[in-house]
């Protein structure tokens, strides 16, 4: 499948956010969308997940189904905070058993953190968690915001090798600032 991002701009009243912002997302190849905060980062991820309409422009998916699905990293973690994180992502796995689910945890998170209510996880781990949920949600396309936000540089660097083995089959859309581009990903900036 191919994510299309052609010519979308956006404006909320006097303020423009996007100006004729084109690229392509494909498996293999990730784009990293960047700019300072308020530059229109989130608002080009929900116009590519349909959550909002642009202005002029638009997006088209081809090569698969004709409403996507996606696996999301959220700016907020949105997590389930009495349920422990294999719990939290076995809502969002479609068939993965949790013995799978786990495993792929374990890839980012200590082995005493899987087991554990997401209420009492560092703030980076409960991150890394929503990472791991967008990797084995059953989406089409993968969209993720700032999902390097509160992590140091040596968990920031685990995430990135883990993006990077894991998406390779799906089109990745990151939106990111400057310092937190991963090297493997194609920079496109909205400012």
């Amino acid at each position: 499948m191919t994510v299309d991002v052609r010519d979308v701009s956006k404006d909320y009243g006097t303020l423009r956010v996007l100006r004729g912002l084109s690229f392509r997302a494909e498996p293999g190849r990730p784009v990293a969308v960047t700019g300072p905060s308020g530059s229109g980062k989130t608002t080009l991820l929900r116009i590519v997940m349909g959550l909002e309409s642009p202005d002029a422009g638009s997006v088209v998916f081809s090569g698969g189904p004709p409403k996507p699905r996606f696996g999301a990293v959220f700016q907020e973690d949105r997590l389930f905070e009495d349920f422990d994180a294999v719990t939290n992502l076995r809502l969002a796995a479609g068939s993965a058993r949790r013995e799978e689910i786990r495993a792929e945890l374990l890839k980012l998170l200590p082995e005493d953190a899987v087991s554990k209510p997401v209420s009492s996880l560092s703030g980076g781990q409960r991150r890394r968690a929503a990472i791991v949920r967008a990797i084995i949600s059953p989406g089409d396309v993968l969209i993720m915001d700032e999902p390097f936000a509160g992590l140091d540089a040596e968990n920031t660097r685990l995430a990135m090798e883990y993006l990077r083995e894991s998406s390779l089959s799906r089109p990745l859309i990151l939106a990111v600032h400057e310092k937190d581009v991963p090297p493997w990903c194609e920079r496109v900036s909205v400012e």
